[in-house]
């Protein structure tokens, strides 16, 4: 790392340079979806998150993102869901208290109770290649098991994403069900 960038980084939340890694290359306009998809609501959402010091900024900017990517009154996923999963794990990572609370919430919610928005049930990963909307969101929360492990055991922001954390971990290993159970 250069000089200046490590100037930079010194004065900047951790997930800031999440954030702007994410924004640089995510192009949320090219992601298909349903006329109700606002990509333009994706990318705000990412640019405040990035931007935000303050907790409950970034809790608000993270419900932005969630209900950009979704239609949760009918419990479906639009294909950016897949790329939202992974700045909802980096802020699990990286953002104790309440950001973590809110990124580990959405991520449950959707968790086999959710669904792809009919028409709308393939992601098109650039890197990756096609992938299943539910198999690329799969996907990105078995890639961060290790990181999901240690945030498991993390006491900071009081612990109270503990329990919620291996949840999600559960869930992994019982796989994405609609099934009632």
């Amino acid at each position: 790392m250069d000089l200046e960038a490590s100037s930079q980084v010194k004065h900047e939340n951790p997930v800031l340079r999440v954030g702007r890694r994410a924004v640089e290359h995510m192009d949320w306009d090219r992601i298909p979806g349903p006329a109700w998809y606002h990509p333009e609501t994706a990318r705000a959402a990412v640019e405040t998150l990035a931007r935000s010091t303050d907790p409950q900024q970034a809790v608000r900017a993270l419900a932005d993102l969630r209900y950009a990517v979704t239609n949760d009154h009918a419990g479906t996923l639009y294909p950016a869901a897949v790329p939202a999963t992974g700045v909802l794990l980096k802020t699990i990572e990286e953002r104790p208290g309440p950001p973590r609370q809110e990124a580990l919430n959405a991520l449950l919610d959707w968790w086999g109770c959710f669904h792809p928005e009919p028409g709308f049930e393939i992601y098109e990963d650039p890197p990756a290649g096609t992938a299943d909307l539910i198999e690329g969101i799969v996907r990105s929360v078995r890639d961060a098991v290790d990181m999901l492990h240690r945030v498991a055991d993390d006491p900071s922001g009081g612990g109270e994403h503990r329990s919620g954390v291996r949840l999600l971990l559960a869930r992994l290993n019982d796989g994405w069900s609609t099934e009632a159970g």
